[in-house]
């Protein structure tokens, strides 16, 4: 492929994304939309490893069944991967939300991941792996919440309320109504991967429930805290009236 046609910036083909999709297009003479979409086949279905992908990140967070009032020192911790980079994805949202779009987008990232895997992220721990102050990050956090008018599932909030923000229910809603993850994508601001995590995450556990399981046996099966198996079942009820709990 001659120069003038490469469809890759110098940044993405210096990521293993870029070096991915640069094979495809190159090697195998594979249009670009096909090369992306191979690519994020290969990341949500192949790449299930426990080691960590470029743009990742182990923290130790607080489990999200602790109990507010006690010492952080006191509290069970949990390690959870966090996606800082989400290489080709990010730079898409970069280029279609702005840098302040990426940001909300990172932060309700990271904050959903530490929640799928038990854990609960810290106004603290957003400063420390963001690498900005904590006044920085209390500004991001109203700026999100004058935007959506919803509050981050962080350790204060989560801990002290015991439940955990709708963002779930409208992007499950939305889905519900048949309306396409990318549209939900420009609805909602999340990013793909987010859409796509909790479009995955409902119907698996919808198929349980449609099987008659109880919450500990889809928590068993799904692998997930059961705050969170819990806020799936009460987004499928709500949105499914018809059928009795």
């Amino acid at each position: 492929m001659r120069e003038g046609k490469n469809p890759l910036s110098r940044i993405e083909l210096k990521s293993f994304e870029g070096e991915f999709l640069y094979e495809l297009i190159n090697s195998y003479e594979l249009s670009p939309k096909l090369s992306e979409q191979i690519l994020i086949s290969a990341k949500t279905s192949l790449l299930r490893t426990k080691e960590l992908r470029e743009g990742q990140v182990v923290a130790v967070v607080v489990g999200i069944d602790e109990k507010s009032g006690k010492p952080v020192e006191r509290m069970k911790k949990k390690k959870v991967v966090l996606t800082l980079n989400n290489g080709l994805e990010d730079m898409s949202n970069l280029q279609q939300f702005g840098r302040g779009g990426l940001r909300q987008i990172i932060i309700q990232r990271i904050t959903d991941e530490a929640i799928e895997q038990e854990g609960v992220l810290s106004q603290e721990d957003l400063s420390y792996y963001l690498n900005r102050s904590l006044t920085t990050i209390r500004k991001y956090l109203n700026e999100y919440f004058k935007k959506t008018g919803k509050i981050l599932p962080l350790k204060g909030y989560v801990l002290d309320q015991g439940s955990l923000p709708t963002h779930k229910g409208i992007i499950i809603s939305l889905y519900e109504q048949g309306i396409s993850p990318a549209d939900i994508v420009l609805k909602t601001s999340h990013s793909q991967d987010a859409v796509d995590r909790y479009i995955k995450h409902y119907n698996q556990i919808k198929k349980l429930i449609m099987k008659g399981l109880s919450e500990t046996e889809i928590k068993d099966i799904v692998r997930r805290s059961m705050k969170v198996v819990r806020e799936y079942i009460k987004l499928y009820y709500d949105l499914h009236p018809e059928i009795k709990q």
